[in-house]
């Protein structure tokens, strides 16, 4: 590794990390940025290619590590205000990496694996840090992947990112525009059963019900739930109980209790 250092702010080389804060511009484009030294060897260690490096000095001897035999990999170094002022803001991260999406497995791909099956798929979301949070829980208890509707965040913004702590760059992420014939995909052709997350009188408790060894868990909006076209796809409504009078959980939370019940028998 020899890191190539940099002192103008306005170098081309540096395009790629610059005003970092304007976090939904990776919105269909090809390649996103990381930030700090966990989510650099993630990225690393992926599928996904890493085109180069831009690091502040003290983290160039564990860089150097980590960059061993990469071939193809720019590494560039830079000094801290230098850093700061080129991303928007105080920046104490240490290192960023600049990464290329590679081409995630499609969904009849993923349906089309023989046994156990386990997706989430979240309609609408408008949080990133939820988008995030669903992602690491599925990731951590190897679910298959996570399919995400045109409403939601890009998995790829700097701050789903920086929640899942790198799971995106783990687990595959499908986008698709029309959910509801994604419903009807799972349902007839992939043998999955839809499990819907609800807080409303009715629904199945669900830790009384057994889980299926194909299923996919329908998370809503955190604050308007699933749409009632939704509620129609789904084989079963199932809500976690809680106390009388308690607000409902947050729906990365909800998602992080169901997604363990649904994977138990796996373990």
């Amino acid at each position: 590794m020899n890191p190539i250092r940099i002192d103008d702010l306005d170098d081309p080389r540096l395009a790629p990390y610059r005003a970092l804060k304007a976090t939904n511009l990776t919105r269909g484009r090809t390649e996103f940025i990381v930030e700090g030294r966990r989510l650099v060897e993630r990225l690393l260690a992926s599928r996904h290619p890493t085109l180069s490096i831009l690091a502040l000095e003290r983290e160039l001897p564990r860089m150097a590590a980590l960059l061993d035999g990469k071939e193809g990999v720019a590494s560039y170094m830079a000094e801290p205000e230098l850093v700061s002022r080129l991303v928007g803001f105080p920046f104490h991260q240490g290192v960023l990496g600049h990464g290329r999406r590679a081409r995630d497995p499609g969904l009849g791909e993923i349906l089309s694996r023989p046994g156990r099956l386990g997706l989430v798929v979240c309609p609408r979301l408008s949080n990133p840090e939820n988008l995030g949070a669903i992602a690491r829980t599925a990731d951590v208890f190897g679910l298959d992947a996570i399919v995400v509707g045109p409403s939601c965040p890009d998995p790829f913004s700097r701050r789903v990112l920086r929640v899942s702590m790198g799971a995106v760059l783990n687990l595959p992420v499908v986008e698709r525009e029309d959910l509801t014939a994604v419903a009807l995909e799972l349902h007839e052709t992939g043998r999955v059963e839809l499990w819907g997350a609800v807080a409303q009188a009715g629904a199945l408790a669900f830790d009384r019900e057994p889980a299926p060894e194909r299923f996919a868990l329908i998370m809503g909006e955190e604050d308007r739930g699933l749409e009632p076209a939704w509620l129609e796809l789904c084989q079963r409504l199932v809500t976690i109980p809680m106390r009388p009078g308690a607000s409902s959980l947050n729906v990365a939370v909800a998602a992080g209790v169901l997604i363990e019940r649904l994977t138990r028998s796996w373990r």
